[in-house]
């Protein structure tokens, strides 16, 4: 049976499904195929034979195009299965190619099953997207690309939960690292008729759809946020393609976003591409469009967003990628405009050229060179790379300019950071040494799975904007070491990090870190929302486990979730004040200011979501590490 629930499942001669489950007294998985014997009704009710046999623990089916490539694993004495979901896909008019009736059942009884006496309700496990076409040239297309920000389709794995919701995850250990950031449809269209897709479920900041035929293309790229919900269609609409292919070579500077607030001058943000082809150029625009819309989904980004110019640069790369280098020299060359290069096997040495990047943003941002209100060394900088090993770093000169590298770590996959498995034992005295993490430290704080966007946001909005520190620490007992710099230049960096050793102008230790004002009215804040209780002194940050402190146990700068602790939001408010020409004259003013815009929820700890691609499925996809601390280069690139 089907489950209307999450989408009707239209069940056809030849139809197969496995069942699996653990079993204690082994082996341990246990597998048994059904073949429809008979439809019933319409097709959404049928009748399943098998000749296998099985235990009666808990079990699990799933209904695939071609059982034989389902992969079986265990995990936490769970089956799970591995499936592909297609990157092409036939277009067929007013539904889905044969072949994508993916989905998903649990059962408790193998005998009652196999003797008809329980009922198998099937749930779809895919999301379905659709949309129509309308102008003459309709006819003319013979394929359409669906691009999301994130990975839509590949090699997945599908997890069984308690709430009998199937859940998808692209995983690494199980599948290989395949996943991909597009579909696309081929065949014959017609317009005003819909057309499907069918993708892993999850949400998209940024999509585009890219109409292609005869030696012609036309690029509908959706600046907007759209949940692909598993069972459910998403409707685009009907989008007009008009009398021909539109894309061209227009490399022209997009502004993506304009500043309304009442300001002596806009904030100005600038992104531009690196190993993007002039073919790739829509994609990369695509993922810039995604990555501000992130950036201002979070807070205090979003609530002051109209402070700001955003603009959207293009250039083209002679080839896709990045290079790779052992930090001296190119291993594997990438003829890429501003030569971003890491290492092949780590984050190491990621590094572009810095004049080529700080000399085109000054001829092509307006706000530099047109209305003259801001310098180079005002206007941080994004580099999107087009490139799909994990990776991204700041660069922040002592004169003030920045930019930061963000690759499309892999295509838009899901990646996992976790809190540090030592912690200082005192929060106020380092002699006490370190410690195991307490076992209940990780239920506290939470556990943050994201992709590129969620290092973008570290990288660009925490240091390259921000000018914050890192705020978490290697798990080393080893002391620290004076890795903060920068307090007395003309953009101070890392105040949001106290440490012991002496800065200029500074006299931060654990009784008087630089969020003392917080600390000294935590009681009344609190009054107005507990979540201001997270506010206190702990140790560890910057990258050392100890003689630093944060002001929150958990934030942005420790794993790339989508939250800035209270302290950090604070200094990003004030440093958006400073770019913007805003005086703060009267202090006081300006924290009652802040506190009646200023939003405390961190997503990971306060909003509770329905899962959306593994999220809450027990399984990280692809555990990494932080990233190496931003980097602090006295004078500017060319001194």
């Amino acid at each position: 049976m089907s489950d209307p629930s999450y989408g009707i499942v239209k069940w056809k001669a030849g139809d197969q499904f496995v069942m699996a489950t653990y079993d204690t007294s082994g082996p341990y998985l246990r597998t048994a195929t059904f073949t429809l014997s008979s439809l019933i009704g319409g097709g959404e009710k049928a009748e399943f034979t098998t000749s296998n046999t099985m235990s009666e623990t808990p079990l699990h089916s799933i209904h695939v195009p071609n059982i034989s490539t389902v992969k079986f694993g265990v995990s936490d004495d769970v089956p799970f299965f591995g499936i592909k979901i297609p990157e092409e896909q036939t277009a067929v008019a007013g539904g889905i190619s044969d072949g994508l009736t993916y989905s998903y059942a649990a059962s408790t009884s193998f005998t009652n099953v196999k003797n008809g006496s329980e009922d198998v309700h099937f749930k779809s496990i895919l999301a379905l997207v659709r949309f129509k076409m309308s102008g003459s040239i309709v006819p003319s297309v013979t394929s359409v690309t669906l691009r999301g920000a994130s990975a839509i389709a590949g090699d997945c794995v599908l997890i069984p939960t308690a709430d009998g919701k199937p859940q998808l995850t692209f995983n690494k250990s199980f599948t290989g690292d395949v996943s991909s950031s597009t579909v696309t449809l081929s065949g014959t269209f017609a317009a005003d008729t819909y057309y499907y897709f069918a993708v892993v479920p999850g949400t998209q900041n940024s999509f585009s759809l890219v109409f292609s035929g005869g030696g012609g293309t036309t690029t509908k790229i959706a600046s907007k946020t759209v949940n692909f919900a598993r069972g459910q269609i998403s409707d685009l609409g009907t989008i007009d393609l008009g009398a021909a292919f539109s894309d061209t070579d227009d490399n022209s500077t997009i502004k993506f976003m304009s500043a309304t607030a009442s300001a002596p001058k806009p904030v100005t943000i600038a992104v531009i591409p690196d190993g993007f082809t002039q073919a790739e150029m829509r994609s990369y625009e695509m993922l810039a469009k995604s990555a501000m819309n992130t950036l201002f989904s979070v807070e205090p980004f979003k609530s002051y967003k109209e402070y700001f110019n955003v603009y959207i640069m293009k250039v083209a790369s002679n080839e896709s990628g990045a290079r790779i280098t052992d930090g001296t020299s190119a291993e594997q060359n990438r003829d890429c405009y501003f030569g971003s290069a890491w290492g092949k096997d780590s984050y190491s040495n990621m590094a572009a050229d810095d004049d080529k990047i700080f000399d085109f943003v000054k001829e092509n941002c307006p706000d530099i060179k047109i209305d003259h209100y801001h310098t180079i060394d005002e206007v941080p900088v994004l580099v999107i790379i087009n490139d799909s090993r994990y990776g991204g770093i700041n660069w922040t000169y002592t004169t003030g300019r920045a930019y930061c590298m963000a690759p499309y770590t892999f295509n838009g996959g899901r990646i996992s950071w976790g809190y540090p498995d030592l912690e200082a034992v005192s929060d106020s005295d380092p002699a006490e040494g370190v410690q195991a993490t307490p076992a209940g430290r990780l239920t506290e704080v939470g556990s943050n799975v994201g992709n590129w966007l969620n290092t973008m946001v570290h990288e660009f909005g925490g240091h390259c904007f921000s000018r914050l520190a890192d705020e978490y620490w290697y798990d080393t007992d080893e002391g620290a070491t004076d890795h903060i710099t920068g307090y007395d230049y003309a953009v101070p960096f890392g105040l949001n990090v106290s440490a012991t050793f002496a800065n200029p102008g500074r006299d931060d230790t654990y009784s008087q870190a630089g969020w003392k004002h917080l600390l000294d009215n935590k009681a009344t804040l609190a009054a107005t929302n507990p979540l201001y209780n997270r506010i206190g002194v702990y140790q560890g940050g910057d990258v050392s486990i100890l003689n630093r402190w944060r002001s929150e146990r958990v934030s942005c700068m420790i794993d790339n979730r989508f939250y800035f602790s209270t302290f950090q939001r604070e200094l990003i408010v004030r440093r958006i004040m400073a770019l913007a020409g805003v005086v703060i004259s009267d202090d006081a003013a300006f924290m009652t200011s802040f506190w009646a815009k200023d939003v405390p929820i961190d997503p990971v700890r306060d909003i509770i979501a329905s899962p959306v691609m593994g999220e809450d499925d027990g399984i990280p996809p692809r555990p990494m590490p932080m990233l190496p601390p931003p980097r602090i280069v006295e004078g500017s690139p060319r001194r």
